[in-house]
């Protein structure tokens, strides 16, 4: 029975059987990507829709920003204060509250383990596509399962910010 659920039924250009994507149970909107000019332009993208999804009646504490680096935890925490938004850094785990009702914006390996209903992923194009440091291929695979454990931490809701290469 299992193999008949595994039997694509078509193929690519290249002959390559396709697999329909499978739901696991949970529900939502597709994710959002969205290709940005700058790390600023992500952060006020990204502040833009934590505002809207509060809106539409996702509570503050149920949403986060993960992000690859510090450097990108500090812009998008200067986006969400422009914005007036109610959020909380975490940079040592110490004084974090995690049941606390503020936006949590964290790296992307602090979100192990997490589930929260609205998450976006900032800088994904530095994790996805090559992060500096991943010059051997090994480093490249580590950063692909990093970009996996984030994504996959949204419940309901998952927006994907990348940076224009230049």
């Amino acid at each position: 029975m299992a193999t008949e659920l595994l039997q694509p039924q078509e193929k690519d250009d290249y002959g390559v059987p396709l697999v329909q994507p499978m739901n696991c149970g949970r529900e939502g909107r597709e994710p959002i990507v969205i290709d940005l000019p700058s790390t600023r332009a992500q952060a006020d993208w990204i502040a833009e829709l934590m505002a809207s999804a509060h809106n539409e009646g996702h509570a503050w504490g149920d949403m986060a920003v993960l992000c690859r680096s510090w450097a990108l935890m500090d812009e998008c925490a200067r986006a969400l204060e422009r914005r007036r938004l109610p959020h909380k850094v975490r940079k040592d785990a110490h004084d974090f509250d995690l049941a606390a009702d503020t936006i949590k914006v964290m790296t992307l390996h602090a979100s192990k383990g997490l589930e929260l209903s609205v998450v976006a992923v900032m800088g994904a194009s530095q994790t996805v596509m090559g992060y500096k440091v991943a010059a051997k291929e090994h480093d490249a695979l580590e950063e692909m399962r990093l970009f996996y454990v984030s994504a996959t931490r949204a419940a309901s809701r998952l927006m994907i910010a990348n940076v224009i290469q230049q």
